[in-house]
């Protein structure tokens, strides 16, 4: 039987280096509201099984940052091919999400994806759990985490009632907040270049050792 599924071009590291990755249609519907990070804390936690696409993504986050940070890998080049595909899927899925809202005529663009957001949620995640026992890191981590969570689910709020807009693509990473005084905007306080902020020059691995 043929396969009919769209083929997607996902890039990696640069734009001469390109993936083409075979995709199934977005299985989210504009029925279905936009996940905010209660769903993806529970599938990192082990104590919901993922339910969606978008939350298979999720899981496979949580073993790609467990790898990153208890491994640390001198050569991050496939460790940032899997990740940055990994935050296309979440804004693949989450597209299904937001098809049906309308925005407001003077709504903003978010600097970064849900893709971004998601994937930097689970990174603080990951942190906080591997590290928790340690008092070097634990308050820090913990801090970090609930800021992350914060920022994230004000950004969704924002794109349900179409006060703020998805970018198509990944954008600023580590992620960054509509605007200085939302919720979380400490999460992002050491601002990637300027000229990193192309989605397809940027690497997730390098960015998290940042992070530290």
């Amino acid at each position: 039987m043929p396969d009919d599924r769209p083929v997607y071009t996902v890039y990696g590291l640069s734009p001469d280096r390109p993936i083409a990755v075979s995709l199934p249609p977005v299985e989210a519907t504009g029925g279905q509201p936009l996940p905010d990070a209660g769903p993806f804390l529970r599938v990192c936690a082990g104590v919901a099984e993922p339910s969606t696409a978008l939350l298979r993504c999720v899981r496979e986050l949580v073993g790609m940052w467990r790898y990153a940070y208890q491994q640390q890998p001198q050569d991050k080049t496939e460790l940032d091919k899997l990740l940055n595909l990994a935050v296309y899927m979440l804004d693949h899925e989450a597209s299904g999400h937001t098809k049906m809202i309308v925005p407001e005529p003077d709504s903003l663009i978010s600097p970064s994806s849900y893709g971004d957001w998601a994937a930097w949620l689970v990174w603080k995640y990951v942190l906080y759990a591997l590290r928790r026992q340690d008092p070097a890191h634990a308050d820090r981590d913990a801090a970090e985490l609930l800021w992350c969570i914060e920022a994230f689910n004000h950004l969704v709020a924002d794109v349900r009632a179409g006060r703020v807009r998805l970018p198509e693509a990944a954008g600023v990473f580590p992620p960054k907040p509509v605007s200085p005084d939302s919720p979380g905007s400490d999460t992002a306080t050491t601002r990637p270049a300027a000229s990193d902020n192309n989605p397809s020059h940027r690497s997730p691995a390098d960015r998290e050792s940042q992070h530290r």
